[in-house]
Parts: structure tokens; sequence; C-alpha cells
């Protein structure tokens, strides 16, 4: 019987020591309003369109003038008073660019599509360091 009521009472706080926890999902962030999706769908930077090889785009890297021209897979860029003449390699899934200039050196020779009317040039290392430049916007198709 000593037995028997030991092993009902160590059951008992077996029992009541393993109550169930209760978890909550935060749902906080389920409902977007109006302004929230309008705010997503302008600064995204995503985009469904299938991006154009070709155009002319202007902009300035560091504080110079760029003009890029664009004709599927050969570029010329005009910049500090110089023109630039080369092939255009598409990397990854070609939002990424790379530039071979056939005779001079540029300091930059990657760019990144960030929307098919805008053109990120990213520095020698690959990374961006805009400074609210080095974007080229698309003039002409």
């Amino acid at each position: 019987m000593n037995k028997f009521c030991f092993l009902i009472a160590i059951s008992t706080i077996f029992i009541f020591s393993c109550k169930k926890e209760v978890n909550s999902v935060d749902r906080s962030s389920d409902n977007l309003t109006h302004e929230d999706v309008v705010s997503l769908e302008k600064n995204s930077v995503f985009t469904n369109e299938a991006l154009v090889y070709k155009g002319t785009f202007e902009g300035k890297y560091n504080g110079e003038k760029v003009t890029l021209k664009l004709a599927n897979d050969k570029f010329t860029i005009d910049y500090k008073n110089e023109t630039y003449k080369g092939d255009l390699f598409k990397k990854d899934d070609g939002s990424l660019m790379e530039i071979k200039v056939e005779k001079h050196h540029l300091p930059f020779q990657f760019f990144r599509w960030s929307d098919n009317s805008e053109i990120m040039i990213l520095n020698e290392d690959g990374l961006a360091d805009d400074n609210g430049e080095n974007y080229l916007t698309r003039t002409s198709e």
C-alpha cells in the first residue's frame, strides 16, 4: 500500500508539472494597410519585365557624367571626355553585367539592373558605393 501511495504521488507530480504551453502566433503583420502596399510597390527593385539590353542610359559616377549605350552584347560609354567601346557579358540571371573595354581601362566594369529603366554601377570590387549617385537612368530604347 505504501508503494501504491508513493506511485500515485509521483504520477500526480509528473502530470501537473507537464502542463501545456500555449504558443501564440504574432498576426500583427497579416493585415497590411493600403499605404504599406503602395510603399512596398514603390520601393521594390524586383520586376517581372524582361530586361532590355538595348538603349541609352545617363547618370553620374562619382560626380562625373556617364552615358552608356547598350546594343545587346556591345556597349559604348562616354566618360570624362573619352569614348570606350567593348563587349557586354551577362552574368547569373542577367541582372549582373560585366564589360570588357577594348583599349582603355575604366574605374568600373560591373553593372547591376535596379529595374528595367535603371542600372547601378558597381565598383571594381563588385560592391555598390553610390552615395546617392552611380545610377544610370534609361533615356531612350
